[in-house]
Parts: structure tokens; sequence; C-alpha cells
């Protein structure tokens, strides 16, 4: 006998259950190296921290200052730290924030086991910023004309017990 239809999960367009925490579009990305089945999945872990990195970002320096309670979900060490400061300047009114943020040509440069870790946790990926898209000044300053609106900037995604964190960021060139 059949359950009647009412019961029956509602199929969802992704395939993926709506109430999955992690449940996120996993970037496009290119690599040089020849991943392993473990380094592929560091990779879908560090861009899943990544993806949910910029999304808070982006909504705590729109002004939704609740997300910045979000930050230690995808950022530790200097990153968390950088971005914590972003947001509170921006939430003191020293400076503004407009645009959004959103990294493009993402390219994973290196997926190693550090610290005697069993299977890879540290996924270093470098990855395009237009700032022509976005800016963080001081209030009473508009940007600058510059040759480039293009960075290189680079991410070191570490997972450690509780999970993958964006560790570090550095700007790499001014070009892409």
């Amino acid at each position: 006998m059949a359950a009647p239809t009412s019961t029956l999960p509602q199929p969802q367009p992704s395939g993926h259950p709506t109430d999955a925490a992690t449940d996120v579009d996993i970037p496009e990305y290119e690599t040089d190296l020849d991943l392993t089945p473990e380094e592929e999945e560091a990779v879908d872990g560090a861009l899943v921290a990544f993806v949910g990195y910029f999304r808070t970002v982006n909504e705590a320096y729109s002004g939704e200052f609740a997300s910045a309670k979000k930050f230690p979900d995808f950022a530790s060490g200097d990153a968390l730290d950088s971005i914590n400061g972003d947001v509170e300047v921006i939430k003191n009114g020293s400076y503004e924030f407009s645009g959004t943020v959103t990294p493009k040509k993402i390219k994973i440069d290196q997926v190693v086991a550090d610290d005697g870790a069993a299977v890879p946790n540290n996924v270093t990926l470098q990855f395009c910023f237009d700032l022509s898209q976005w800016s963080l000044l001081p209030q009473d300053e508009s940007p600058e004309p510059s040759e480039s609106d293009l960075i290189t900037m680079e991410h070191i995604i570490h997972k450690s017990s509780d999970g993958w964190r964006v560790n570090e960021q550095t700007l790499r060139e001014r070009k892409c």
C-alpha cells in the first residue's frame, strides 16, 4: 500500500535536503594538481568554508552585523582577526562598505597534510577580485583610480578539529 502523498518529502530542485547546513554549491576551480580522492574531499571541504566566508563577509559588511557572529564558522587566525576588524570600523562608522565581494578564477595551488595529519588538512588557493565591484574605505575618501582593478589573493584554508576555516589571506599581485 502506498503512503499518502502528504507524508512524503517534497523533492528539492537541487536534490539536496533543505535543512542541510553544509548544502553549498562548490564553485568551479582549476588546478594543475592530480588530486587523489582524499585531496578532492579536502578541496571540497575547504571550498565550503571559502563560500561561507564570503557569504558572511558580504552580509556583515553590508550592515547585517549579526552575521559577524558566524565568522568563526568559516574563519580562524589572521583571516578572522582581519574581518572582525573590518566589521568594527564599518559598525562604528569610520569606514563604509559598498558593493559585493565576489571571488573569481579560483585555482587550487596546494593540498597538503601538515602537523602529522593522516589526510590533507591545508588547502592553498588563489583567486581574483575585481575591486571596481566593491570598496571598503574611510568615510571621507573615494576610490582612487588605478591601472588595474583586478588583484590576485591567496587563502590558506586549514582543517582543525572544528572543521575547515579560512586561516590566512594574502594579496599576491595587482593583476589577475
